[in-house]
């Protein structure tokens, strides 16, 4: 197959709609099983033997139904801590990349491994997650289908032979493809994957085409199994009121600090796990049995928890309930995912942020009853505001939420909180293997330096006054002369000022030590006469192709190729000096923003 596919010169779109598709598929299958395995553990652990019923959204009735069971609440100290020790298990025994939260291994496999996954990593992740979230434990769909879609993706690049450039483009699509799929957001899918890769605004535009393919493919075959609505049906939101703004603007500032909190929280709790002396296998159980504990006294904080979101838009949830479940899905996350769990922290953020915006919505209505009309809608852009905020991902969760709820007309309060929180949070992230731009990330490195240099002349940063040798120098002055300067390679010129070569000190080492050529050789004997030359109008990229290629560290700059006056030189430690002052001097501007 490899060989077939090497020899039919397919155009680009042609390569990446066959590719797209093929990841496509399986990210949809994979989506379908995952969803099928996570409904079916829920049911046996949650529904038949402890007796919760799980709350279900109008756009997912759940699978297998609700037992009879009578409601064990004591079983809730049990059941996730039977989770964490399932899933620690697969995890640390097979596929130890498959722990904690999903997406940011496919983010770090994308910048860091040429999107490089083991091929175990996807299948492991799938049935521990499914696991994790089936027992009770707090978290969301996408870390595992994103691993699914990813990890087969980088197989196939890898099976393919496909360049490094592709394999992580492919992997990245792969990733975008699951979160379509799974959330039934197609657009917002594809969009996500090149937006999660950087904690700033910039895009993977490369990324875009392929995952649109993906995405679509992925979403049109999950749906065909299990429907075409929206996750969650919500009320008729509108906004109609300009004076919002105002109450809006206190939900983005809201949805910051409740952001903050959480990326916190989880992260200090992560590394308290990491620090305790017991065994891997055991941290799991231990995250398992905190979560449970505060699941017995609040079991809405238990598992997905996608019902309260629902709920919450539609004003049926008490403003003291919605400020309690924050922080306990904040904490339930935490220990959950935090102590080596495996699932995803979407779910939990859009629970979390549906519970800010509910709250924040319902307590602005008592401070501002006439501006406040709907709190309902507060909850749905709550959500959009606070993982945009923690995710640094505005665009592509805006666009989620409104694909999640079929709700288009909250398109500009949504935008508002999120870029709000994105502004307030851009320092913080819930995924740790983002990078701050394009310009930060391993894989583009070369072609960022490139770039800069490309956009300066070699006319702007070249010596205009250079340290030169005569051609008619005999060789004793030139041996007293090279001491009294820094420098082991000097241009050569004639008495017209025309390029003659360039003398480098090592090699002339060798005449040092002869008798009898002090008055003899002159410079214009032993100096290197086909030297490289630039022009000024010539780029910086221009000239460290040169340099590199011919391993020199100067180069000569004359006014044209034919003349070949000396006018300047340039050197190997010129152009990396000023490539290091533009790079701070745009790291300092991307700061501002």
């Amino acid at each position: 197959m490899n060989d077939f596919f090497k020899k039919i010169n397919f155009p680009v779109i042609g390569r990446w709609f066959i590719l797209g598709t093929i990841v496509g598929i399986i990210a949809g299958l994979g989506a379908i099983i995952f969803f099928i395995m996570l409904q079916g553990t829920s049911y046996f652990f949650l529904d038949y033997l402890a007796g919760l019923r799980i709350g279900e959204t109008a756009g997912e009735p759940s699978l297998f139904g609700h037992a009879t069971t009578e409601f064990k609440r004591w079983m809730l100290f049990i059941i996730p801590a039977i989770g964490g020790l399932l899933s620690g298990f697969l995890v640390y025994q097979f596929a130890p990349e498959a722990e904690g939260h999903g997406t940011d291994a496919a983010i770090e496999a994308i910048h860091f491994k040429n999107g490089y996954i083991r091929w175990q990593v996807p299948l492991i992740k799938t049935i521990a997650s499914a696991i994790t979230i089936g027992t009770g434990g707090s978290g969301g769909r996408e870390g595992p289908i994103a691993q699914i879609g990813a990890g087969f993706a980088s197989f196939l690049g890898r099976k393919l032979n496909i360049t490094d450039r592709e394999k992580r483009i492919l992997t990245a699509a792969g990733m975008g493809a699951g979160v379509g799929a799974i959330f039934r957001s197609p657009l917002a899918g594809a969009i996500f994957a090149a937006e999660v890769l950087y904690s700033s605004s910039d895009l993977e535009a490369e990324v875009l085409l392929p995952s649109t393919i993906t995405s679509i493919i992925a979403y049109s075959i999950f749906c065909s199994i299990f429907g075409w609505d929206s996750l969650f049906l919500t009320p008729d939101f509108k906004f109609t009121n300009p004076l919002e703004l105002f109450t809006y603007t206190i939900l983005g500032f809201a949805c910051a600090f409740f952001g903050y909190l959480y990326v916190n929280i989880f992260y200090k709790t992560h590394n308290i796990f990491k620090s305790l002396k017991v065994s891997n296998y055991s941290k799991p159980v231990i995250g398992g049995f905190l979560t449970g504990l505060i699941g017995y006294f609040i079991p809405q904080a238990l598992g997905g928890g996608y019902a309260n979101i629902e709920k919450a838009m539609n004003g049926e949830l008490a403003i003291w309930f919605l400020l309690i479940l924050i922080f306990a899905k904040t904490f339930t996350t935490s220990f959950s995912i935090g102590s080596g769990g495996s699932a995803g922290i979407f779910g939990p953020s859009m629970v979390i942020g549906a519970s800010v915006g509910g709250f924040m919505g319902l307590l602005l209505q008592k401070i501002f009853p006439t501006v406040v009309a709907n709190p309902g809608a507060y909850a749905l852009v709550g959500m959009a505001g606070f993982f945009a905020g923690i995710a640094n991902t505005p665009l592509s969760t805006i666009i989620m939420v409104s694909e999640m709820t079929g709700n288009y007309h909250l398109l500009v309060p949504a935008m508002w909180v999120s870029s709000i929180s994105f502004l307030v949070l851009r320092n913080t992230t819930i995924y740790i293997s983002q990078v701050r731009s394009r310009s930060d990330s391993p894989i583009h490195k070369g072609e960022f330096f490139i770039q800069i240099l490309q956009e300066i002349k070699v006319g702007d940063i070249m010596r205009k006054d250079p340290i030169i040798i005569k051609a008619d120098m005999h060789f004793k002055d030139i041996l007293e002369f090279i001491p009294t300067t820094k420098h082991n390679s000097f241009p050569v010129i004639n008495d017209e000022n025309k390029l003659v070569g360039v003398l480098r000190f090592e090699e002339i080492r060798e005449f040092v030590f002869e008798e009898g050529l002090e008055d003899i050789v002159v410079a214009g004997e032993i100096c290197d006469t086909e030297t490289p030359v630039i022009t000024p109008e010539a780029t910086l990229a221009d000239a460290i192709e040169t340099i590199g290629f011919k391993n020199i560290e100067l180069l000569p700059v004359v006014n044209t190729l034919e003349d070949r006056k000396l006018v300047g030189i340039i050197t190997r430690r010129d152009i990396i000096t000023i490539y290091n002052k533009e790079l701070r001097k745009q790291k300092k501007q991307e700061a501002l923003f």
